[in-house]
């Protein structure tokens, strides 16, 4: 599973609805893993290198779950990629009645955010970009078009 990395601006919009992600997403890992779950997954991994080298059994491991823009960009594209186009159509047509409710005084930090993606993910990524171009279109559609929409339908799904 290669993963390679990816910068892309994305609309403010795109970041807005990204952090809400992330942050929803932290807060569900945060209620769900506790710390009888971190010192089991924490032996996993010193049993796993005590396995491999004996003297890798003296490693002291610290284990933090962290959720990331990409892994949400992943999460995105795994809950959509069954979309059938006229759902995608209606996904586009929602985000352009919906993008005018967006607050513009939120901080949203970098609009180009570096990614690490896996390398199939970004290979539907950009078979996207011909998916979703109209008829009246010459040019592929951009990538931040892409990741913005399927960062708007994950959205739609898990928040709205």
């Amino acid at each position: 599973m290669a993963r390679t990395y990816m910068s892309i601006r994305l609309s403010y919009e795109a970041k807005y609805w990204l952090e809400i992600l992330q942050r929803f997403t932290q807060q569900e890992l945060d209620e769900t893993i506790d710390s009888n779950d971190i010192q089991n997954i924490e032996f996993i991994i010193k049993d796993y290198l005590e396995g491999k080298e004996d003297t890798l059994g003296g490693v002291s491991i610290t284990t933090i779950f962290k959720v990331s823009a990409s892994s949400v960009i992943e999460k995105a594209y795994h809950h959509t990629k069954n979309y059938s186009s006229q759902k995608w159509k209606n996904i586009e047509i929602s985000l352009q009645e919906n993008i005018h409710k967006i607050p513009k005084d939120k901080d949203v930090g970098t609009l180009a955010p570096r990614l690490y993606l896996e390398d199939w993910i970004i290979s539907e990524l950009e078979r996207y970009q011909k998916e979703f171009m109209r008829e009246d279109m010459v040019r592929v559609v951009k990538m931040s078009y892409v990741l913005k929409l399927i960062i708007y339908a994950y959205y739609l799904e898990k928040i709205v």
